[in-house]
């Protein structure tokens, strides 16, 4: 049996995934309630709430996105550093 251990996760890597799923998580939730909100025939009351809930998507689902994308880098660069490690 190979004795492969799996690197340890780093501070950014964590930080990075909580940030993607929050900024992507809340961005679900607010697309829902446009949903149900306007499928119902209601109106969000004109307050910072609506333009809350209509432009928050807007911004952060590409914000996740992009920390997606940077958690991605963050884990290969760290991957070929520690390859770099062991070969030596």
């Amino acid at each position: 049996m190979p004795d492969e251990t799996r690197p340890p996760v780093s501070r950014l890597q964590r930080m990075l995934a909580f940030f993607s799923l929050a900024l992507i998580g809340l961005s679900v939730i607010a697309i829902v309630i446009l949903m149900i909100v306007g499928g119902a025939g209601m109106k969000i009351p004109s307050t910072q709430l609506q333009y809350f809930v209509q432009f928050f998507p807007l911004l952060a689902l590409p914000l996740g996105a992009l920390g997606i994308i940077a958690l991605f880098v963050v884990g290969a660069v760290e991957r070929r550093k520690l390859n770099t490690r062991q070969s030596k």
